[in-house]
């Protein structure tokens, strides 16, 4: 701010004032940036655990503690996928999982997998699982096999695998299987042997 005094023509400046914030908003901001400095991280952030299969491209993405859920056109859970982490590879279209878990909740069509590692294709929406495969589609019923594919939209699990189907003390084993969410039944294809308890 300029300011001229009286006729004799002299400028005098006036500096503006500074003010000072109150003490109590000195106080409170001085809190805030302890807080933020005892609350931060001491150590790096860990990256995911994630089998990048050798090479990571741009673009790719990884997540952890994944949940997916899909709902029919009337708005109830249809499929329920959980993952510990998920790599997306955009370049092919393909999500990587690990310690997968997929179910689907149709009344009458319950189906509940779990493996090691799966894969999801996006183009055809097939959902690949390898690696200590377990899956029920009746209670009580339990199937174990190395590697299953699974169709969400027709129901429809597949293997080609070695497999064993075990209810109480009954089992039974045998090479490739295709199993109906929808109707409930399991058709081993090969090599069948079996135990049955009456």
């Amino acid at each position: 701010m300029i300011v001229q005094s009286g006729g004799s023509g002299v400028i005098s400046e006036r500096i503006p004032r500074v003010r000072w914030p109150s003490l109590g908003l000195l106080v409170l901001l001085l809190m805030l940036a302890a807080l933020v400095w005892w609350s931060w991280p001491r150590h790096p952030l860990p990256q995911p655990h994630i089998d990048w299969r050798g090479e990571i491209h741009k673009g790719d993405q990884a997540v952890e503690d994944v949940i997916m859920r899909q709902y029919t056109a009337t708005g109830n859970l249809d499929l329920l996928a959980t993952a510990q982490t998920a790599y997306h590879e955009p370049g092919v279209n393909q999500t990587i999982l690990s310690q997968v878990v997929v179910e689907r909740f149709q009344p009458g069509q319950r189906m509940h997998l779990r493996a090691n590692q799966g894969l999801v294709d996006g183009r055809s929406h097939l959902i690949t699982l390898w690696g200590n495969v377990i899956g029920t589609l009746q209670p009580g019923t339990r199937m174990l096999t190395e590697k299953v594919h699974y169709d969400p939209q027709t129901g429809i699990i597949t293997s080609r695998e070695p497999v064993r189907l075990e209810r109480g003390q009954d089992w039974m084993t045998g090479r490739g299987f295709r199993a109906s969410v929808k109707t409930q039944e399991v058709n081993i294809l090969h090599d069948v042997r079996g135990v049955y308890a009456p």
